[in-house]
């Protein structure tokens, strides 16, 4: 979750910079984006459709923040990028050729993606492929020719346990190895749905602050040279994770909230075409939007729209924002071993040492909440993670749990949400500052995406890949002693609307693989009742970059079409 900005001067020279920036982004009259298109080469590498029970697009290609916090580690001979894609799967989950092609080589490790890989040429297209983290060796020896959608190899996990990362790595190289593509360009899929859920983390592109536009799309990245410089060397990254973040704040309460209309929802674009990836609202005040935009070459800058009037308000500063407390009135720095909390009401400062633990503000900013991880780790063996709590002023501190895997995050002013991964299975538990009760929710394997509900009082997440399939999809459970977790009977992302309802979009398999039509819809769910409404029949979202204000009523999402901001609301 992104931490916004709210305040600050309004710098001159800055603004200055925006009206340069609205000029830059100005598209002609009557332009349209070029359309998608339906005959790409390649057909995806798995012949069962994506779902929480088969497959679902883990990382993408290129620029992600996954491959800038670990390119020296893993990709630094590709230019610090993520060069390939990668789609979480079972182990031993059937894979096929992409195209027509001729095997080139079987596990050949000078190529990587261990423990087994499989190389095919396509010369037709004029590429070659590469599957890699494979189970076993594949049954078929170099000089073999494959056809499109014949099974060829079984999928794995890089460190063979098939507990740990089970997922197929998958490059599309250039005929000479050297080069790699975005595989977006050659497969034909719907890869606007893919991106809805399933990614190791959101946001999913690093952004650099001094090109705040470049490669943040899954479908705009650059082609990787093996050997070639870095490519994600910033100066100015975000977020920056390097040296961690706050836990997650939780969304303010809002409990209830009534339906306006019954009718569908209308849209409107709010930006010019490119602007702006990862838009972010006051958490208090529904018709405040903020973005990140600049120039190349030009430090970006933050600018904020009033959704009400359709209008860019002002240019709020120079990014990137700040952390800050739940209600965006407190903000937080860490300088070192000593975080810096700045009431912004009076300019109001103090100092709490934590250790280096970057903290965050409970929902009535009366308490903070921080974590110490321990510098030994593996990939089977997450670190050891100390949880700290104390008073907003730092006074009071202490240790609640010290836990290999362990993390926390409020639920609300006295609450924290405990979770532990050991293996496979994560177990969530409550824990109550304020008499030091604890609460066991339950234990789940391969659980994902889990979200707090403004309030805290649920919390929902998804059961990837179970046993059986039938168990695999999303869940709500209240944060309550006794409360049992339940299965919801679609599968899709979700948002919060308010305390007990969501808005989600379906996550269709079958229209994945065919990508007839590149489109979704919007529901209202009520987690209370059952109830499941259509509010927006056409629906194309970039990324799954998608949020909701403050007040429940507003669903703002990066439009897959044009790569604006458009806005949906009920019809007054």
């Amino acid at each position: 979750m992104r931490h916004g900005f709210f305040g600050g001067a309004f710098f001159r020279q800055l603004l200055r910079a925006a009206l340069f920036t609205l000029t830059w982004v100005v598209v002609p009259s009557g332009y349209s984006p070029p359309v998608q298109a339906q005959t790409k080469p390649l057909i995806l590498p798995v012949a069962l459709p994506p779902g929480a029970s088969t497959w679902l697009l883990g990382q993408p290609y290129g620029n992600t923040i996954g491959a800038f916090l670990r390119g020296s580690e893993w990709y630094e001979a590709g230019q610090r990028l993520h060069f390939g894609i990668d789609l979480s799967m079972p182990c031993g989950t059937p894979l096929v050729a992409v195209a027509d092609g001729e095997v080139v080589a079987v596990d050949d490790l000078s190529f990587g993606s261990g423990p087994h890989n499989l190389l095919i040429r396509h010369t037709n297209v004029g590429v070659v492929s590469l599957y890699g983290h494979l189970l076993e060796r594949p049954p078929l020896v170099a000089g073999t020719f494959v056809t499109q959608g014949q099974e060829v190899a079984l999928s794995g996990d890089p460190d063979i346990t098939c507990d740990s990362r089970p997922h197929l790595h998958l490059e599309i190289r250039s005929l000479d190895y050297f080069s790699t593509y975005n595989p977006v360009e050659f497969i034909q899929a719907d890869w606007h749905m893919l991106s809805l859920i399933g990614s190791f983390r959101y946001p999913v592109f690093q952004q650099n602050l001094d090109n705040a536009r470049e490669w943040m799309s899954i479908d705009d990245q650059p082609n990787v040279q093996f050997g070639g410089r870095p490519l994600n060397d910033y100066a100015a990254p975000f977020p920056d994770l390097r040296e961690g973040s706050p836990p997650p704040n939780p969304s303010m309460m809002r409990e209830n909230i009534p339906s306006v209309s019954e009718s569908l929802y209308s849209t409107r674009r709010l930006t010019f075409s490119g602007c702006c990836s990862g838009a972010w609202w006051h958490p208090t005040q529904p018709y405040r939007l903020f973005a990140i935009d600049g120039a190349p070459n030009q430090r970006a800058a933050i600018f904020e729209w009033n959704t009400r009037e359709d209008s860019l308000s002002s240019l709020v500063g120079q990014a990137p924002p700040p952390y800050t407390s739940p209600d965006g009135t407190h903000e937080i720095t860490l300088e070192g071993t000593v975080a810096r909390i700045r009431r912004t009401a009076d300019g109001a400062e103090w100092t709490v040492n934590t250790a280096g633990g970057f903290p965050s503000l409970s929902a009535d900013n009366s308490a903070l909440v921080w974590q110490i991880e321990g510098s030994v780790s593996t990939l089977n063996q997450p670190p050891r993670t100390e949880v700290w709590v104390s008073a907003a002023d730092g006074t009071n501190p202490r240790m609640i749990a010290a836990e290999n895997g362990l993390s926390a995050q409020w639920l609300d002013a006295s609450r924290l949400l405990l979770s532990r991964r050991e293996g496979i299975a994560t177990t969530l538990g409550v824990y109550d500052t304020l008499n030091g009760d604890v609460i066991i929710l339950g234990a789940w394997n391969r659980m994902r995406g889990l979200t707090v509900s403004p309030g805290g009082s649920r919390l929902m997440f998804y059961l990837f890949a179970q046993d059986d399939a039938a168990q695999s999809g999303v869940y709500s459970i209240e944060t309550q002693m006794d409360a049992q977790a339940v299965q919801l009977s679609w599968f899709g992302a979700w948002r919060w609307r308010d305390a007990n309802s969501v808005y989600y979009v379906p996550f269709d398999g079958a229209r994945v693989m065919d990508a007839a039509a590149d489109r979704n819809t919007l529901h209202i769910y009520d987690l209370v009742t059952g109830d499941d409404r259509l509010v927006l029949e056409d629906i194309a979202i970039a990324n799954g970059e998608w949020s909701v204000s403050a007040d429940g009523q507003q669903v703002v999402y990066w439009n897959a079409d044009d790569l604006a901001l458009w806005i949906a609301q009920p019809e007054l």
